[in-house]
């Protein structure tokens, strides 16, 4: 009796724990609009797209889902920890289309001349040294490729919030790394979205002018 006890003790706090990963995704989701920050973003099967600043994954999961067995995900960080339990979660769930990459504060270690675009969600404003970062992207973009940034606003927090940067900063900083706006998208709850091109790319045949470039056309969202 008390074993059974012990065992409906368990499967409810399970159960509870669980529902509040739930919970705490949805809200996650609903702030960051991942499907929509894609869309935006031009994001489509077969592409192979890199991550820098990935963590555990959770927006890992969802680039790999929408590039599909025929793209690639470079999952990168320079935590070690975090990208381990990145990988076991991909083992797990069958995601063979991820590849963790632990890189550097100034190089993400990122397979050069590969990458149709390059994703950093939340990671930008912790970054110790941005310009360098963005810079070190640079040779492992493919000709025309671009830079998704997705950041919190701090001017969107009604308490304050000293911790992200201000638009005008990031801008700034895109700036000084050598790089162009291509669009932002000011619309998210808590974030904003700056899409980003190096102006110029290395290849094979030498650096380019990116900006000689036809880049596809991204698709707008519907808000």
């Amino acid at each position: 009796m008390r074993d059974r006890r012990s065992r409906c003790l368990i499967l409810a706090a399970l159960f509870v724990c669980q529902s509040g990963l739930t919970a705490q995704m949805e809200v996650r989701d609903r702030d960051h609009q991942p499907d929509k920050v894609m869309d935006i973003a031009g994001l489509t099967a077969g592409m192979v797209i890199g991550e820098v600043g990935a963590g555990e994954g959770y927006f890992t999961f969802k680039l790999a889902a929408r590039v599909g067995p025929s793209g690639k995900v470079y999952a990168n960080d320079v935590d070690a920890r975090a990208l381990r339990t990145l990988a076991a979660r991909a083992g797990r769930e069958g995601f063979s289309n991820i590849e963790t990459i632990v890189g550097e504060v100034e190089n993400p270690l990122l397979p050069s001349a590969a990458l149709d675009m390059v994703f950093m969600v939340n990671v930008f404003h912790d970054l110790t040294k941005p310009v360098g970062l963005l810079r070190g992207i640079v040779p492992s973009l493919k000709p025309g490729a671009t830079v998704v940034i997705l950041d919190r606003d701090p001017a969107k927090f009604a308490s304050g919030n000293k911790h992200n940067l201000p638009t005008e900063t990031i801008l700034a900083l895109i700036k000084e790394a050598d790089f162009e706006l291509l669009g932002m998208e000011t619309f998210f709850r808590v974030h904003n979205l700056y899409i980003i091109r190096p102006l110029k790319t290395y290849s094979r045949q030498g650096w380019a002018d990116s900006r000689r470039i036809q880049r596809p056309r991204a698709r707008r969202s519907v808000r």
